[in-house]
C-alpha cells in the first residue's frame, strides 16, 4: 500500500514538473490573471466567480497545453540536452509520447468547452490563444525554430494573454492594453536572455536561435534596445497611474531604490546583462496599475498628480 501511495505521488510530481512545467504555469497563468484583475469593472466578488472559474480551469488547461506540446515536439532535442532532459518527463521516458498526446488533447478540449458554455466571444479569444501556443511549438510553423520571430511571438502571445484575461472579467480599457503591451516586451527580454545563456549548447547541437545566428555580440545589442523600449512602454503607466495615490508614489521610490542598491552590490543579477532595475521597477509598475485600479474601484481618492488628473479632471 505504502509503495503505492509512493508510486501515484511520484507520478503526480513528474506531471505537474516534468510533463506540463508548473511553474511556468503558474507565471503566465499570473501574469494572465493581472489582466483578470484589470478588466473588473467592481468589487462585488460574486459577480465574478463564474468568470473566475472559467479563467482559473481554461487558463490552468491552455498555459499546461503550451509547455506540453513544447516538450511534445522537443523529445528528440531534449535527450540530448543534459540541462533540459530532466524537464521533459516524455524525453526521460517517464511519460509515454501518447500519453503526453493524449493529455494534449484533454488540454485543448477542456477550455474550448468551459469557455463555449461561458460566452462566445471568450471561446473565439481561447480558440485563438490555443493557436498561437501551438504554432510556438508545432510543424509546420514552429515559429520556436525561426530565429526572431519566436520573439515577436512571445510579444504577441503576452498581449493575448493579459487581453484574454481581462476580456473575461468583462471590461477592456487603456490601462488593459498599456500593461498588455509593456509586459509583453518584457517577455522579449527573457526570451532573449534564454537564447543568450543556451547559446554553447544551441551552437553545438546545431539549434538555430537568434543568438545562434546573429552571435552573442547583435544578441546584447538586441537585448539593450529591448530594455529601453520596456522602460519607453512603462513611462505613460507611471504618468498615468503611478502618481494618483501617495502609497503608489511611495511604492514606485522604494523600487527604484531598491532596485539601484542591488544592481550595485549584486553583478551577477537576475538579468544578465539588463540588471536588478527593469525587473523591479516593471513588477512594480505592474503593481501601483492593480492599486490603482482597485482604488479606484473603492472610491479612493486621488491627489491629482497623474497625467489622466490633469487632462482629464
Amino acid at each position: 500500500m505504502k509503495d503505492q501511495i509512493n508510486k501515484r505521488k511520484n507520478i503526480v510530481s513528474v506531471f505537474f514538473t516534468e510533463f506540463i512545467r508548473f511553474r511556468g504555469v503558474f507565471n503566465w497563468s499570473a501574469i494572465s490573471f493581472i489582466g483578470f484583475i484589470l478588466g473588473m469593472s467592481s468589487l462585488n466578488l460574486t459577480d465574478y466567480l463564474i468568470p473566475f472559474l472559467v479563467f482559473l480551469a481554461s487558463a490552468f488547461c491552455i498555459l499546461s497545453f503550451t509547455f506540453a506540446i513544447n516538450n511534445y515536439y522537443d523529445i528528440e532535442s531534449d535527450k540530448r540536452n543534459p540541462k533540459k532532459i530532466h524537464y521533459n518527463a516524455m524525453a526521460s521516458g517517464k511519460i509515454s509520447k501518447k500519453t503526453g498526446a493524449a493529455l494534449n488533447a484533454i488540454f485543448v478540449i477542456v477550455p474550448l468547452i468551459v469557455s463555449f458554455l461561458f460566452k462566445l466571444e471568450i471561446f473565439l479569444g481561447s480558440l485563438l490563444l490555443i493557436f498561437w501556443m501551438w504554432i510556438y511549438s508545432s510543424p509546420p510553423l514552429r515559429l520556436k525554430g525561426r530565429p526572431g520571430l519566436d520573439i515577436i511571438w512571445h510579444f504577441f502571445a503576452f498581449v493575448l494573454l493579459v487581453m484574454w484575461g481581462s476580456l473575461i472579467s468583462g471590461s477592456l480599457g487603456l490601462i488593459n492594453w498599456l500593461v498588455a503591451i509593456s509586459i509583453a516586451v518584457f517577455s522579449c527580454i527573457a526570451q532573449i536572455l534564454n537564447h543568450f545563456h543556451d547559446y554553447e549548447f544551441d551552437k553545438e547541437s546545431g539549434t538555430e536561435t537568434y543568438a545562434v545566428r546573429k552571435g552573442l555580440d547583435a544578441t546584447k545589442t538586441a537585448l539593450k534596445i529591448v530594455i529601453v523600449l520596456h522602460f519607453v512602454s512603462l513611462i505613460p503607466l507611471i504618468l498615468l497611474y503611478s502618481l494618483e495615490y501617495f502609497y503608489t508614489i511611495a511604492i514606485l521610490i522604494l523600487s527604484v531604490l531598491l532596485s539601484l542598491f542591488l544592481q550595485k552590490i549584486k553583478r551577477d543579477s537576475l538579468v544578465t546583462s539588463a540588471g536588478y532595475f527593469p525587473v523591479i521597477l516593471g513588477f512594480t509598475v505592474y503593481l501601483n496599475c492593480i492599486i490603482y485600479h482597485v482604488s479606484i474601484l473603492l472610491g479612493e481618492p486621488t491627489i491629482g498628480l497623474s497625467l489622466l488628473s490633469v487632462y482629464f479632471p
